[in-house]
């Protein structure tokens, strides 16, 4: 596991290595272990790399990597779990070392870039032709690991993050006001869009060939709408067999590695089943590590506790108060070097630094609630569904345009007249709803972006000028909407919220986070598997638990999903209160020229008078980016 970082620049050679090493090195804390350059000069073309030693500690792991004939140079981030079957295929080299860089490295030569097809894992890497003169990025098929790149007047730079292009370009780089806005509706921002103009995240399951004269060759070598075709029909328990025989191979290849390995224990059924399949059938001993909190609405660990004694873990917990936050929310901008919403970044790196301390490598479970219908959304949507399925589209519509009228406050007082409808934070649940219902074209399919949204569409163009989202709609090929909200979810906020969360927190804190889930062989298993294996009368992941019965007693997991949040609400409003009078206040406001600081300014009134927990998700928004903004972009 480790950073990467290239400079493509024909028109100034002189400084390529200084550039490139400046680029490599404000991402240290990613890769620790070791530094490494290649420059060649007359192309005009450098790549750096830290690495963060897991696989072959020695020197022949050692990065960028150049093949014996000079031709070939890999700068590799990542991790291919089944580099030594692949190896048993390529005996026709001569290998120098035991890493699977080296074997990444003679794949592609043996193969071309149709290697990737032939790897499991998790990777992101540049790779440098000096014959031929093309550059090659290729990034893994869920994007678990993160790849940026610029390409602007004659110059291509890439890297693991942001930050690194900050250190090497002189350009100044211009915010997308396209790619804000989608940071305000969705609170984090999805490939191929940037923060910036001109730099671009290289989407999953991709690859791109640079030559020469700048020219970029895009390439999807997977594409998940290949796999929503439903497996021939077959029993239950074959099902149940063939999924569990899979997530023991995927799982305990994770565990391929030269240092100590533990696993993220949430108390949930995902994180159980990987702890507990790994517990009986790695023959290692296993670490668990968890988090809680002192607010008992959002702690899971006296579960994750239960469940490690019954497992046998060696178990580590912390709990975590405010002062946690408040060391932590100052790094934020370093952590997530793009602004970043994801409030449940904040424990996700206090995990990560509990780990590290003791061992180099942990699992987590992301990618279960995706692939097995685990969001809460998921089922009510689903509900609103059914029950709006049988009248016209317009009848919605109309519906909330009425509520419009009357505007939400006043519905929310006619509705106080029903005591099962005094809901906290009710103007904030009709502020979504109306959006739902609003945008009702006949199913839910059009509604879903409304429905995760933070800032509404509307609201954007109030707050920053007119919004246009550019996501794709929700999967025509799917008649089922839990199969269309998940295929969503599994294309932009699995990699772009879910797995950059885990990847800038872990590493951030030199440690490799792997994800078990997301073998490529179980996605694909996942997306073929018949709906009714995931969600089945009202029950959730109903195969995982299937599965995870055979492990641990059903009171152990079968409880209501919590989800791993963090109480928020009450810090911002209490400890955590001075970084709100801080980054927005009416000054700091007035001074950026990126939104209306009026209507901000009045969100903030209306969060500080606790209007409702939505106003609290927007205030997050706005201090991320304010805080983003005092970092990186000096006006």
């Amino acid at each position: 596991m480790c950073r990467i970082a290239g400079i493509w620049n024909k028109g100034d050679k002189e400084k390529l290595a200084e550039t490139c090493i400046r680029m490599r090195d404000i991402m240290h804390k990613g890769g620790p272990d070791d530094a490494g350059l290649y420059l060649d000069e007359k192309s005009g073309i450098a790549m750096g790399h830290r690495r963060l030693s897991i696989i072959d500690l020695s020197e022949t792991g050692h990065q960028p990597m150049t093949s014996p004939d000079g031709r070939f140079t890999i700068c590799y981030n990542g991790e291919v779990y089944n580099f030594r079957e692949l190896r048993q295929q390529l005996q026709d080299f001569q290998f120098r070392g035991s890493s699977d860089t080296e074997v990444v490295l003679n794949a592609f030569i043996k193969w071309g870039p149709d290697c990737v097809s032939r790897f499991n894992g998790m990777f992101a890497f540049a790779l440098w032709d000096s014959v031929e003169k093309f550059l090659y990025l290729f990034r893994d098929r869920m994007g678990v690991k993160p790849l940026y790149y610029y390409s602007h007047n004659g110059i291509f730079a890439f890297a693991s993050e942001l930050k690194a292009l900050h250190a090497g370009l002189t350009e100044k780089l211009e915010i997308d006001s396209k790619a804000l806005g989608e940071f305000f509706h969705y609170g984090y921002i999805s490939a191929p869009l940037s923060i910036y103009k001109n730099v671009f995240k290289l989407e999953q399951g991709c690859f791109i060939k640079i030559s020469e004269n700048m020219k970029i060759a895009h390439h999807r070598y997977w594409n998940m709408n290949s796999f929503v075709e439903p497996h021939e029909t077959i029993s239950e328990d074959s099902y149940i067999d063939e999924l569990e025989n899979l997530m023991i191979d995927a799982f305990k290849k994770r565990l391929i590695a030269d240092v100590p390995v533990g696993i993220f224990l949430s108390g949930g059924v995902d994180s159980s089943l990987v702890t507990a399949i790994l517990a009986r059938h790695s023959g290692a001993d296993i670490k668990t590590f968890t988090i809680g909190f002192n607010e008992k609405n959002y702690d899971e660990s006296p579960w994750a506790r239960k469940i490690a004694d019954h497992l046998g873990t060696e178990h580590t917990e912390e709990i975590v108060t405010p002062d946690h936050a408040r060391k932590i929310l100052p790094l934020w901008p370093e952590i997530y070097d793009e602004p970043f919403g994801d409030i449940s970044g904040i424990p996700t790196t206090i995990v990560s630094q509990i780990t590290r301390k003791n061992v180099k490598v942990s699992l987590s479970a992301d990618g279960g609630d995706e692939l097995f219908c685990g969001y809460h959304r998921y089922w009510v949507m689903n509900r609103l569904d059914k029950m709006l399925s049988g009248m016209p589209a317009f009848i919605p519509q109309i519906s909330g345009k009425i509520m419009g009228a009357l505007g939400i406050d006043t519905v929310s007082k006619l509705l106080q007249i029903f005591p099962q409808l005094r809901l906290p934070a009710i103007n904030d649940r009709l502020r979504k709803f109306h959006a739902v219902i609003s945008n009702w074209l006949g199913d839910a399919s059009s509604a879903y972006p409304f429905a995760v949204a933070y800032w509404l569409p509307d609201d954007i163009t109030k707050l920053m000028g007119a919004y246009l989202d550019s996501r794709t709609k929700l999967n025509a090929q799917k008649d089922n909407l839990l199969q269309k909200m998940m295929l969503w979810d599994i294309k932009y906020y699995l990699p772009d919220d879910i797995l950059t969360k885990v990847d800038r927190a872990s590493m951030y804190a030199s440690l490799e986070s792997r994800e078990p889930m997301l073998d490529h062989r179980i996605v694909e298993f996942a997306l073929r598997l018949p709906l009714e294996y995931k969600f089945r009368n009202g029950q959730a992941k109903y195969i995982l638990k299937k599965i995870l019965k055979k492990y641990i007693p059903d009171e152990l997991f079968d409880r209501p999903k919590q989800g791993f949040a963090v109480p928020v609400y009450s810090w911002l409003h209490d400890d955590l209160q001075n970084l709100v009078e801080k980054h927005l206040n009416p000054d700091v406001l007035k001074h950026q020229h990126y939104f209306d600081p009026a209507l901000a300014f009045q969100s903030v009134e209306e969060f500080k008078q606790k209007k409702g927990f939505i106003a609290v998700d927007r205030i997050w928004l706005l201090l991320v980016f304010m805080m983003w903004l005092d970092r990186y972009i000096k006006d």
